[in-house]
């Protein structure tokens, strides 16, 4: 976050030499002298850093798009009773319902590249394909862990920093729920 910053400083138009500090993290050091020394992800982390920073991005991304899929699954799967996690193999976008999670896991899609056409399946690897229907019990069930992983994290980092700077607390609310379920408009694919 801190090299982006940097780099989206150092494009504006007339901008200077750009020096950004990250101040109050278990790493700001570290962090601080290799963005003064321009190193980069892996000329800061050194051994620590295994692979590049935009391999560690894709790796988020992903992540992201696993939890994304939980949720507009473990949605559809709570709206219909009589759907079970054996038949998901089925579902397509365009199934899914018209809710905040289903927009982010389109998102999260586009960024990876998959599909988004309403056509498209949604329980899908990292290279968009389908997993064969024998494995989506667990694949769901990885996803689910993704998720919580995802989010327990997240609240942890809110807790602190609402415990650190107690006037960030309004911008540091848990994700809110949608409150407009409904299906996705079947002509709208894309």
């Amino acid at each position: 976050m801190a090299s982006d910053a940097k780099d989206v400083l150092a494009a504006l138009p007339d901008a200077g030499p750009v020096t950004v500090l990250l101040d109050d993290h278990h790493d700001s050091d570290l962090i601080n002298r290799g963005l003064a020394a321009d190193a980069g992800y892996r000329g800061t982390f050194g051994a620590e850093a295994e692979e590049g920073l935009e391999e560690l991005r894709l790796v988020f991304r992903r992540k992201a798009h696993a939890a994304a899929m939980e949720r507009a699954l473990t949605a559809l799967l709570r709206q219909d009773p009589a759907l079970t996690e054996e038949r998901l193999h089925d579902v397509v976008l365009g199934d899914l319902l018209d809710t905040a999670a289903t927009r982010a896991l389109l998102r999260r899609r586009a960024a990876l590249g998959l599909g988004t056409a309403f056509s498209e399946p949604v329980l899908v690897d990292d290279g968009g394909r389908p997993f064969p229907p024998d494995e989506i019990p667990l694949r769901l069930r990885f996803a689910r862990a993704v998720r919580v992983s995802i989010d327990g994290n997240a609240h942890f980092c809110r807790g602190l920093l609402r415990t650190r700077y107690p006037e960030s607390a309004a911008d540091q609310s848990p994700r809110a729920t949608d409150p407009r379920p409904g299906t996705l408009p079947k002509e709208k694919a894309s």
